[in-house]
This record gives structure tokens, C-alpha cells and sequence, in this order.
């Protein structure tokens, strides 16, 4: 018997038992279609936390002040602030040809905002000039602080997305003047400082729940003097390295120009934390990668239920056609003959299976997406592959020993069989 002739048997039988063959299929259908849509919902929560991460700037290397550690004790308490602008400057000199911008922030806390007869609450940061080039954040409106600025500690400020509205609504708010008030201390009167909005940033939306256009930007040296009294100090310094590649190279430029700076000669007792944008990425990886094969596996479970299935049926279809498969004995089909044909019915239900549990796969994320704009689904070319390659791989597996044992049945006792 030829292949071709066990195909046309193969699928012949599977027709004539339209809804035996269905119902076999519906384990692979669901398994397959499950392993697609939890894995896609895998694939965009790791796409979403890696855009999150990418919305703070690219290609990122972030000093941070720490407690200074002595003889493997570290200190306990506030953190110092051990970070200062002229760190960052000393850092742009030395680095100046490696890398793109630098910028450094020190924050100085909510302060209740009011601009004619408006009131908000937002958080106030000091950065310095080159803050859009750090965190690829362009302006919707108006300039961003220069050098000039910071030099002379100018009480100007740019405003996010969500601040603008709230104090201005549809109104131009370049050009406006904003009051910054705190409640004094006991016995002291409230602190009112004014200052001229220059700019207005482009809206960018949260990151990871904290909402990054609700803020007010200005120069760090005004920040310093004007608002938080802790002169010099920075909160952090942040560098934008020239390329992805150079990333590991410019943190360690860095951690060896602030030892040197700080007369720091031991790495472990430095009072401050160098990190980069790729340490952060392959954390999170990790992270979302064992979620989404932890949802694969889910639905790989159903996979294997489907398998058992056809295993389950494959062997009721040899006990039901004992006298079929001993009638082609007789006339001359060998086991080889009998072994495929049986086989190809397995691969034939696994097969169909798999390509009807594409289609729903794809169905359900897409519903998702209707109902759920906020959960990101992505579907890839592999997921797919794979999906379909451990359904057939199944059909192969459980549908194996059915065929042996079809392929091993006496003629002569399969023609005897009632």
C-alpha cells in the first residue's frame, strides 16, 4: 500500500466519523488556541514593561546616592547626599566624546500650585539643561531651560502635560506666571514663590502607575537655592550613553571618575549606585519571560489532554476495525502500511486541531483587544510555529502506540474477531 493510499484511507475513515473526529479535535483546538492566547498575553506585558522602561529615556546610566559603607558595615539612616553638580560636571568632561547628554535632578517634594484662580498639588523637580535630551521628551510648547538659566538661577519652569491643563485648561500657559506656596512651620508664614512658565512637555503617560506629565521642571541650581536649601546636592545624576553596546563601558567610566572624585579607593564602600538601562531590561526579562512560560505551560496542559485523548479514541477505532485491518492483511498490506495509516489519522486530527486552534487563538486576543484596550496581546510568528509543531508532535506521540498495536494484529486472529 502506498502513502498516498494510506492518506486517502486515513482521511476517509476520519470523515465517516464526522463527530467522533471532531470531538477528538476539540482537546487539540482548545490546547493550542490556549497556548497562543496566554503566551500573546505574555508577549505584550513583556513588550509593555520594556516600552515603560524605554519611556524614561534609552540607553540610561543612572547615579543614585547611597550610604557610605566602612569595614562591611553600612550606614543606617537617611541617605547622604552624597551626589553633587559638580559630580555630573567633572562626569560631562571626562566622558565628553562617549556620550550624548547628561543631565542631574534633585527633588523638591509637592508643593501646592496656583495660577490665578486655580489650584493643584504637584510634585517639583530641579533638573538641568539637557533633561529632553536625556529623556528623549520633547516640548509641545514654548523652550526648555539654558545653561543661562541655571548660571543665574532664574524661577522659570516647565510644566508637564497634566499640570498645564489642570492650572490652564484649553488656555496658552507659555508666558504665565505660577505661585509655588508651602505651609510654613509653627509660628512661620507660608513660603510663596513665583515662578514664569517657559514650556510645556509633551504628554508621555505613566510609568508603571505613577503618572509622569503631573509635575513641574526647573533649573536645578533654583531648585537648590530657592526651594529645598541644600545647595550642590543632587538626588541623581543621569547619563545617556552614545549606544546600547557602550552602556556596560560608560558605567564603569563613571563608577571610576566619582570614586576618584569622592577619594572613595574601595568599589564596596562607595556612597553612591551606578545602574544601567540594560541590567534594569534583562531583570525585567526574567521576570516576564517565566510569566509567560508559566502561561504557556497552562495551556500546555490542555495539549497533553487533547494528546491523551486521541490516544484514548485511536484505540477504540483499532478495536473497532480489527476485521478491517485483518481483511488488508490478508490480501497483502504490510505493517508498515497498517502502522501509517493509523498514524496519519493521528496527525491528521492533531494537524486540523492545531490550524482550528490558530483561528481561535487568534479570535480570542482579538476580543481582547476590543474589550480590553489596555492589555497588550501580541501574537508571533514562533508562538504559532510552536503551537502547531507540539500539536502534530502530540498526534505523532499518542498516536503511536495505537498504530503499533493495529500494525502487530494476526491476520488470522483479526479475521476471527467478532
Amino acid at each position: 500500500m502506498k502513502l498516498l493510499d494510506s492518506l486517502r484511507s486515513a482521511l476517509r475513515s476520519l470523515v465517516v466519523n464526522k463527530l467522533r473526529s471532531a470531538l477528538t479535535m476539540l482537546g487539540v483546538v482548545i490546547g493550542v488556541a490556549a497556548v497562543i492566547a496566554m503566551v500573546a498575553v505574555g508577549n505584550g506585558a513583556s513588550e509593555r514593561v520594556q516600552s515603560t522602561v524605554l519611556q524614561l529615556g534609552s540607553n540610561l546610566v543612572t547615579v543614585t546616592p547611597g550610604a557610605q559603607t566602612d569595614q562591611g558595615l553600612r550606614g543606617a539612616g537617611a541617605i547622604a547626599q552624597s551626589l553633587t553638580l559638580d559630580d555630573m560636571r567633572s562626569v560631562s568632561e571626562q566622558l565628553a566624546g562617549s556620550i550624548q547628554a547628561i543631565e542631574a535632578e534633585q527633588t523638591a517634594g509637592r508643593w501646592q500650585i496656583v495660577a490665578g484662580g486655580t489650584n493643584w498639588n504637584a510634585p517639583v523637580t530641579g533638573v538641568t539643561e539637557q533633561y529632553p535630551l536625556v529623556r528623549d521628551w520633547k516640548l509641545a510648547a514654548g523652550e526648555f531651560f539654558t545653561e543661562s538659566d541655571l548660571r543665574l538661577n532664574a524661577q522659570v519652569a516647565v510644566l508637564g502635560a497634566t499640570t498645564a491643563a489642570n492650572l490652564f485648561g484649553d488656555g496658552e500657559a507659555v508666558g504665565q506666571t505660577i505661585q509655588l506656596r508651602q505651609a510654613g512651620a509653627a509660628g512661620q508664614r507660608a513660603r510663596i514663590i513665583s515662578f514664569r512658565v517657559i514650556g510645556v512637555l509633551e504628554a508621555k503617560g505613566s510609568t508603571f502607575g505613577f503618572g509622569r506629565d503631573d509635575q513641574i521642571l526647573v533649573p536645578t541650581t533654583t531648585s537648590q537655592r530657592v526651594l529645598t536649601g541644600r545647595t550642590n546636592a543632587v538626588s541623581s545624576i543621569v547619563i545617556k550613553a552614545a549606544a546600547t553596546e557602550t552602556m556596560a563601558e560608560t558605567t564603569e567610566d563613571v563608577r571610576a571618575i566619582l570614586l576618584a572624585r569622592h577619594k572613595i579607593s574601595d568599589p564596596q564602600a562607595a556612597d553612591f549606585t551606578v545602574t544601567n538601562q540594560n541590567d534594569t531590561l534583562a531583570a525585567l526579562s526574567t521576570i516576564t519571560t517565566t510569566f509567560t512560560l508559566l502561561l504557556g505551560s497552562i495551556g500546555g496542559i490542555s495539549l497533553l489532554v487533547g494528546g491523551i485523548g486521541i490516544m484514548n479514541i485511536m484505540l477504540v477505532s483499532v478495536n473497532e476495525r480489527t476485521r478491517e485491518i485483518g481483511i488488508r492483511k490478508a490480501v497483502g498490506a504490510r505493517r508498515r502500511d497498517i502502522l501509517m495509516q493509523f498514524l496519519i489519522e493521528a496527525i491528521a486530527l492533531t494537524g486540523t486541531g492545531g490550524i482550528l486552534g490558530i483561528l481561535l487563538g487568534w479570535g480570542i486576543t482579538e476580543v481582547v483587544k476590543r474589550f480590553q484596550p489596555d492589555v497588550l496581546v501580541v501574537i508571533t510568528a514562533g508562538t504559532v510555529a510552536v503551537a502547531v509543531g507540539v500539536s502534530v508532535a502530540i498526534g505523532v506521540i499518542f498516536g503511536l502506540y495505537p498504530a503499533v498495536r493495529a500494525a502487530r494484529l494476526h491476520p488470522i486472529e483479526a479475521l476471527r474477531y467478532e
